[in-house]
């Protein structure tokens, strides 16, 4: 429901009046993050043109004007400095798409892992040979690999080629040789920043545009949406400052949310977190 926001706001306000956060008498800088998670629960169940969507954010908004206010009375106006953004964007419902001639579609990963677990089981002789597809990675059974003594590349090729074949599959890449895949460079880049040996699956799966991995109404089934893609409609986010030491003005290249940390942290004058993987935004702190 909407009013989760407002539960949220509340919190905030609680935690202000609280610790008189903005009021330290060492001049020290008080940091406060608010998650508002309710346009991702209701996204997620009913997508993103949805009239119960459309009246989240209007009361979001709203919801937004009034705690600002309430900042300018308790802290001051032009005192502190705001930035806002998300963890990420969302595809269009492929029933919507489909309805307005669009090639969309909703991928049944689940139908999916058992029949690839068949083909494995037909040429290797032992089952559930993949764990799960998910985060559109194909997670082996290493123990059963390791335990049968079998050849780990040999299974992955016959994963891939069992991906490939499907017909709205783009592209499934060997995690291991992604450097020397054919593959665009902004998908190489961010499959290798996405990676971790230890958690990772093996296989990285791209699929068409407007085609998502989902079983239900919550994760991207007939009504909802998910995310989780390479794409602009799933990964171009908002990022906005404003407040104090913060300069009017807007830009259109590429920036990133790992930005944020170094550019508030150069705002302060103060070094960045020792896991900051951005750059800070100059634009932002030209002044």
């Amino acid at each position: 429901m909407p009013f989760g926001n407002t539960i949220s706001f509340d919190f905030a306000v609680a935690a202000i009046n609280g610790e008189q956060l903005g009021n330290n008498p060492t001049n020290a800088t008080d940091f406060l993050a608010i998650s508002l998670s309710t346009p991702d629960y209701i996204g997620h169940q009913f997508g993103i043109n949805a009239v119960e969507i459309e009246d989240t954010y209007l009361k979001l908004d709203r919801e937004i004007a009034t705690f600002l206010t309430y900042l300018d009375a308790k802290v001051g106006k032009g005192n502190y400095t705001v930035f806002l953004t998300a963890d990420h964007g969302a595809a269009h419902n492929p029933a919507f798409l489909t309805d307005h001639n669009i090639p969309a579609g909703v991928w049944d990963s689940g139908a999916a892992l058992k029949d690839m677990n068949k083909v494995l089981m037909a040429k290797f002789n032992v089952d559930s040979l993949v764990l799960s597809l998910d985060n559109y990675q194909v997670n082996l059974n290493n123990r059963a690999i390791n335990a049968q003594n079998l050849d780990a590349g040999a299974i992955k090729s016959a994963c891939i080629g069992y991906l490939q074949n499907l017909p709205f599959v783009t592209y499934a890449i060997d995690m291991a040789k992604v450097q020397s895949s054919s593959i665009p460079e902004p998908l190489r880049s961010r499959i290798i920043n996405g990676y971790n040996v230890k958690t990772s699956g093996v296989i990285q799966i791209i699929l068409d545009p407007a085609w998502f991995t989902g079983h239900g109404a919550g994760d991207g089934g007939p009504t909802g949406t998910t995310h989780g893609s390479w794409n602009p409609y799933d990964n171009h986010i908002p990022l906005v400052f404003m407040g104090w030491g913060i300069p009017h003005g807007s830009i259109v290249r590429e920036t990133h949310m790992t930005d944020i940390a170094p550019t508030i942290a150069a705002l302060l004058h103060i070094q960045a977190p020792n896991g900051c993987i951005g750059t800070p935004i100059p634009e932002v702190i030209k002044k």
